[in-house]
């Protein structure tokens, strides 16, 4: 409203008049109704720390004691009706994370972690580093400098394989572009690993979901100024906290990702989508549990899990 063309700014910026302008804020107007219903607890306090940990809501917690209190569950790698019902609900959460990203277990799989930085120390584990030597270039671990500290931690694992790592600055990926795609090089299979953040946890930036395909086709920087296979790390724990991922459009070889920042319960969940197609490069080494499918304990015998997920 105005008088004599003068803007009454003071009753614009009343909170009544922010929700007519805009109704989706607060869940569909029901903002109050929510807090009501699912943090009563948060009465008389203001929580901002979103981007280490979410809240989680009441409801969850009500029907995670009412699963737990009405199922037995069991170890899924024995043979009984409660081992056989814990199988199936893990596939069928597996099935239901690798929906909620537009994918499907044709291009996915899905390891649980107890958290993001898990998932990241396992592909340090896994990848497939090669040595740099005098008569071949070996690995790089290159990553973006404003990635988060377990993503960095690769790094000593990489460095005492003989890998070299090549921090870059966010502004040099597209600024030392290759106009074309690079594509690869049949006969320089030599893996390497770029890590990103698609949401920075320093600063909340989001970095463009293109950088994917752009360093797997080798067009971007440091990609298109090192031959080889080059595999691409998207720490996504932040971003999905807040964000769609369709990995449709971002189809990265690894997806770390942390439940408890989604959710904000259980802590210590997480997991690593590793892409199908990049599964049967890594290397891994230690086996346990229900890992093996078949081992011997008089020689160095060991058959792997049929599965990516099982392995």
């Amino acid at each position: 409203s105005s008088r004599g063309g003068v803007m009454d700014f003071h009753k614009l910026n009343t909170f009544g008049v922010f929700q007519r302008v805009w109704p989706h804020y607060g869940y569909g107007g029901n903002f109050e109704d929510l807090r009501e219903r699912e943090f009563q607890r948060m009465t008389g306090v203001i929580y901002l720390d979103h981007a280490a940990a979410t809240l989680h809501p009441d409801s969850l917690l009500r029907d995670y004691f009412k699963d737990i209190s009405s199922n037995v569950y069991g170890n899924p790698h024995s043979h009984s009706p409660s081992s056989r019902l814990t199988h199936d609900t893990v596939e069928r959460v597996r099935y239901r994370i690798l929906q909620h990203f537009n994918s499907s277990p044709e291009e996915y799989s899905v390891i649980f972690t107890s958290g993001c930085t898990a998932a990241l120390k396992l592909v340090a584990e896994i990848f497939p580093w090669s040595a740099q030597r005098e008569e071949e270039t070996g690995s790089y671990f290159s990553y973006l400098t404003d990635n988060h500290t377990s993503v960095v931690g690769i790094r000593g694992q990489a460095s005492a394989l003989g890998v070299v790592a090549l921090p870059v600055l966010p502004e040099e990926v597209e600024n030392k572009e290759k106009v074309e795609s690079q594509g690869e090089d049949a006969l320089n299979q030599t893996a390497h690993l770029f890590c990103y953040p698609a949401q920075s946890n320093f600063s909340g930036r989001k970095y463009p979901l293109s950088y994917v395909r752009g360093i797997q086709t080798r067009r971007l920087y440091p990609a298109c100024d090192h031959q080889g296979r080059w595999f691409v790390l998207l720490d996504a724990a932040s971003h999905v906290s807040c964000s769609p991922l369709d990995l449709q459009d971002c189809p990265a070889d690894f997806i770390p990702i942390s439940f408890y920042k989604m959710f904000g319960f259980p802590t210590g969940l997480g997991a690593l989508l590793v892409r199908n197609s990049t599964a049967g490069r890594l290397k891994k080494t230690y086996f346990g549990g229900g890992t093996a499918a078949a081992y011997l304990t008089s020689e160095d015998y060991y058959v792997e899990a049929a599965n990516v997920s099982d392995r």
